[in-house]
């Protein structure tokens, strides 16, 4: 195998988790550039995928009603369909929440203010993510929508 291929290979494997919805990688000296998909939340493997959904549903039941709540926000068919943002969440080694990535958000017809995202990360940032998780990088939806 020659240098060039083993070193794109290197460089395919070590950009593969790196956190954005979709990421181009410029290989240094050579013209060749990778798109590295990340995956959504839906296709991580089993107890990856069990281990979100906890997650998932501890901060639906305990802190979206609370966040809706404290900004006056409700939905109906009418005018306000969904309030959800969609994030790529990167999860390091102890299980800590290092950053995240803004991919969409909706509330209602809008997009969420800079308060309104901070709002819905806090908690993620101080609940420690399950051991399945770790070193992962993937994207989430928090929040969701009326079937109108």
């Amino acid at each position: 195998m020659n240098l060039r291929a083993l070193f794109f290979c290197l460089i395919f494997a070590a950009f593969y988790s790196f956190a954005e919805a979709q990421v181009i990688v410029e290989i240094p000296d050579t013209n060749v550039k990778l798109a590295v998909v990340i995956p959504k939340s839906y296709e991580l493997s089993g107890e990856q995928w069990n281990a979100w959904h906890k997650m998932q549903e501890d901060w639906m039941k305990n802190e979206y009603s609370k966040i809706l709540k404290e900004n006056k926000l409700k939905m109906n068919c009418s005018g306000c369909e969904s309030i959800y943002m969609d994030a790529v969440f990167s999860i390091d080694s102890t299980g800590k929440l290092k950053y995240y990535k803004l991919v969409n958000s909706r509330k209602c017809a809008d997009k969420f203010s800079k308060g309104l995202e901070i709002r819905f990360m806090k908690w993620f940032f101080r609940t420690p993510f399950p051991m399945e998780l770790h070193n992962l990088n993937f994207e989430v939806r928090l929040g969701t929508g009326l079937k109108c």
